[in-house]
This record gives C-alpha cells, structure tokens and sequence, in this order.
C-alpha cells in the first residue's frame, strides 16, 4: 500500500544541479520554536548516500541556528534535526531564512529563496490531497480484509484507482510549470508508477529542452531511457531503481538506529540487537498487503530464529487495540515496536517509508544488505547469509 509524498526518496536524486541562480555562497538562519536540542544538520541528497554539508548544534531555547556553504549549482538538500524531523530545500547561492515551528513544519515560512518557497508550497497542497487519498486507500484495503462480495469491492477499488491516477497528474503538472529543474525533477520522481511517466514523455523531453545544461535532468531522463530501453522498468523505477530506490535508506549503508516503545511500554532500540541478523519490518494491521505477507515473515523466522537471525516489527497503526490483534492473529512472535503515529511515525522520515510493506535486512554490524525481500526471496536470502 502506498503512502503518497511528505518527503522525498533520497536514493532518486543526484543533487546539484544548472539553477537559475549562479554558483556561490550561501547562508540559511532558521529560527523555529520547539527545536530540540542537539545538531542541526544540512544533507545534500546524492544518487548513493546523504552527503553532510555543513551542521551545527543547538545548545539552548532561542531556537536559532546559522548553516553556510558553497552551492555549485541549484540542488536538492535537507535540514535535519535531532528528533528526526526534516525540512526539504530547492537550494541556492544566497541568503535564506526558514521559520515556523518544529511541530507543525507544514506552516514553514520561507523567504529568500524562491525555489524553496515552491518546493515547500508544492509540498503542502500535495500533503493534504496525499492524506486524504491514503485514508480512502485505507478503506480500501479494509474492505478488501473483510472479504466483502467483489459487487461492493470492485467499484471502489476502481474509483480509488481513478483517483490515484489524477494524483500522479498533479506531479507532471508540477514538474511542467515550475521554473527550478530540482523541483521538476523532484516532481518526476515521486511517480511511483512507471507507465504514468513512460506516457508523459513529452513533458520528460521539456524538462531536457528547457534545462539542456542541467546534470539533474540529464541524469534523470538518461537513467529512464536506459530503464526503459532494457526493459527494466518496473514498478517503482521512476528514477533509477527498483523497490530499494524508493526508500531513503540503502543497501551498503548503515541502518539509521531509532527507540521506539513496544506493546508493554518498554523501550527497544534498533541498536540494541546489534550482533544479529535482523529483517526490519515496516508494516500495520489496516494494511492487507501486510497481513497478506505476514505468514512469509513467519515461515523466515520459525526456520532461522535459531541462527542468529531475528525479527524487530515497526508498526504505523494508530489503536493499540488494532495493532497487538494483528500481532496475535497472524502469530508474529518476535518484538515489535510503535509509537501509535501512523504516517507521522519518527521513523517514517528517518528510513524514507513511502509505503508498506518494507523492509531491511540488516546484519550485525547495523549495515543493510538488503531490501523488501518476498516470499522465497526473503528465505532464499537468509540462506546465503545464514550459512
């Protein structure tokens, strides 16, 4: 099941980029209420990882904070703080001042870069719509839980798929009109469905003839092409991978460590399993796609729990009720974690989970050496690990 943008997917982007701004220094103060203490950091979104640009460290209350830099060319960027929580920025050379507060990011006041202030407004109006879609589709897959005749299932099924397809739209529109090649191709990259951007080409072409000195752009469409030329494009690809590309966090790196409560209140830390292999599962109870994977989990588990091997389950359920019934109906007897959030869960932003199921295989150094492993995947893998 889909969970439609808030954040971007790092893996899609090869950050700088020909801007309307030249080269040169840039300096951004933020000034935000409720901003936790501890280190502000500014990340360039890379192809492979996320490059530190520059950071600093908040030591009191005034919420203030100064980051500075060189910017070769517009780019895609993100601040980071210490709770999580990011802001997504179309970067410049120049001076920009981001406020608001930390809690409530989607009211960020932007002034000094324009591109930044479309990213962020992009990103606001597709939020809401983003929301509501993901509610509808998770009636949706209730129903399809349920096992309601298909009389009642499929009209909504097909409406909702309508309505997918008249989201996507909102993407291309927005990659056609903007003036900022990284926002155009952050746009892109968000279609999650492959045939949508093979059928908009003509807008994938513009983006070439308009940016025809942009790296960004170049290495988006030559990345399509060779996709589409090999017959490679699957669902997901939009800009230059399969499942794993659609998550912030790849294969190579290290798995970001988190503390979430378990279903007694007790809290469990990814790092605390480290010196195991272990399958991070991102998953929920309303989610059928989930519970429909659930038993391949459970086979992985019952046959490698012994070999150093195990399970850590995070949730993006709302009602503990609902959560800890799915948990024993499907017999998922390894630990789990949630803190009840939904899609505003902490470790949504910090894995760049835009849909479940997902998840890492992680071994027991904390590095991922794989992802959204399936059925016979998941256990052929295990195998080869596991030896």
């Amino acid at each position: 099941m889909k969970k439609y943008l808030l954040w971007m997917s790092v893996a899609a982007f090869l950050a700088g980029c020909a801007g309307q701004t030249e080269k040169g220094e840039f300096k951004i103060e933020g000034h935000f209420t409720n901003l936790p203490l501890g280190p502000v950091v500014l990340e360039e979104l890379t192809l492979d990882n996320l490059k530190v640009v520059d950071s600093t460290s908040v030591k009191d209350a005034s919420g203030k904070f100064t980051l500075k830099g060189m910017v070769p060319e517009q780019g895609l960027y993100r601040i980071r703080f210490d709770n999580g929580k990011f802001i997504l920025l179309s970067l410049d050379a120049g001076d920009m001042k981001l406020e608001g507060d930390v809690n409530n990011l989607d009211a960020l006041k932007v002034s000094g870069s324009e591109a930044t202030s479309e990213l962020q407004q992009f990103l606001q109006d597709i939020s809401k719509q983003s929301i509501a879609l993901t509610e509808e589709m998770r009636k949706v897959d209730s129903l399809h839980g349920a096992k309601v005749p298909d009389s009642v299932f499929q009209p909504q099924l097909t409406a909702i798929q309508k309505k997918e397809k008249d989201f996507e739209q909102e993407f291309f529109n927005m990659a056609e009109k903007t003036k900022n090649p990284a926002n155009a191709v952050f746009a892109i990259s968000q279609v999650r469905n492959p045939e949508e951007i093979i059928s908009h080409k003509q807008i994938i072409t513009g983006l070439t003839t308009r940016f025809p000195k942009n790296i960004l752009v170049k290495s988006m469409t030559d990345k399509i092409a060779e996709l589409e030329k090999n017959n490679q494009l699957s669902n997901g690809d939009a800009a230059g991978g399969g499942d794993e590309e659609a998550t912030a966090v790849k294969v190579g790196m290290e798995a970001p460590d988190f503390t979430l409560p378990d279903p007694n209140g007790k809290m469990i830390s990814l790092k605390s399993m480290r010196g195991k292999y272990v399958l991070l599962d991102f998953w929920a109870s309303w989610c059928g796609p989930c519970r429909e994977e659930n038993p391949n989990v459970v086979k992985a588990y019952q046959q490698f729990k012994n070999k150093n091997f195990t399970v850590l389950g995070v949730s993006l359920d709302k009602t503990k009720d609902q959560w800890l019934a799915a948990i024993a109906k499907d017999g998922l007897t390894w630990n789990h974690v949630s803190d009840l959030k939904f899609w505003d869960s902490s470790v949504v932003p910090l894995y760049g989970i835009n849909a479940i199921p997902t998840n890492f295989l992680i071994d027991p150094q904390g590095k991922v050496i794989a992802s959204n492993l399936r059925g016979d995947e998941l256990i052929a893998k295990l195998k080869a690990v596991l030896k």
